[in-house]
């Protein structure tokens, strides 16, 4: 029993548990139990996204018609070029973020529908994992919108505001995002105005009550570097926009 919940760890309300005859291990919502094949994983009846995490994106059409995003978790840092898309964390990356996402999800806060969460054991405790995703049409991450045009369309402090509120309210939550920067925040034009949405909660923490002061600086120095990482030149983001965008953070914090 411990072992089983050790693999699984907490199961949110409305998924269920799929084991196939190959050892792939499922979590799947389960009004999408019928439209999720493990063929996924192996590349079948999905296409290229043309959009980028650490690895390429690939897409699954639903007989929704809906479009899911599914996601190959691989390492950064170090360990990608010793493990690179093996993990040995348990419970695995791709359950517990499918618990934390879900678990904003159900308090309201703007971020994108796990329809599944997928891994393969390989030798001893090591372990392969996917996530598949809602995919919002329209929305760009931060990175993409800045370089697009977008930000520039819907006005770069609508733009900063709209992210200012998605970290704050993140903050609120309880959250550390400890991987949060410029491609895991997306911007999207809704009812004519733009909203903010935050993803990729595998590395989160969660904490009781608002995020410590301490933590809020230390994932906002995140944000930063991110930033300083993708645009050294402060084409996209000067900083100027910078400080404003902290300005439009506290100034949510009262809000």
């Amino acid at each position: 029993m411990e072992i089983e919940k050790l693999i699984w760890g907490p199961v949110p309300d409305g998924f269920g548990k799929m084991v196939d005859e190959r050892g792939y291990r499922l979590l799947v919502r389960q009004d999408r139990i019928a439209h999720i094949d493990p063929s996924l994983w192996d590349g079948g009846e999905t296409a290229q996204a043309h959009l980028h995490g650490r690895s390429p994106l690939r897409t699954c059409q639903l007989p929704s018609g809906e479009t899911g995003l599914i996601r190959s978790y691989r390492h950064g840092g170090f360990f990608r070029a010793l493990t690179g898309s093996w993990f040995f964390t348990w419970p695995p990356r791709p359950f517990r973020e499918l618990a934390i996402t879900e678990e904003l999800r159900q308090r309201g806060f703007p971020t994108v529908e796990i329809y599944a969460a997928c891994i393969r054991r390989g030798l001893g405790p090591f372990y392969r994992g996917w996530l598949v995703s809602k995919r919002l049409p329209g929305a760009e991450d931060l990175w993409s919108a800045l370089q697009s045009g977008l930000v520039a369309r819907v006005g770069q402090r609508a733009a900063l505001e709209a992210v200012a509120q998605s970290v704050r309210r993140m903050h609120r939550e309880g959250v550390y995002h400890s991987d949060l920067n410029l491609k895991n925040i997306l911007l999207r034009v809704e009812n004519g105005a733009v909203a903010g949405y935050i993803i990729d909660f595998d590395k989160a923490k969660l904490f009781l009550g608002q995020l410590p002061p301490a933590l809020v600086e230390k994932n906002l120095a995140r944000l930063l570097r991110s930033a300083r990482k993708l645009d050294p030149d402060h084409k996209y983001l000067s900083a100027e926009s910078w400080k404003d965008l902290v300005t439009l953070y506290h100034e949510a914090r009262d809000a």
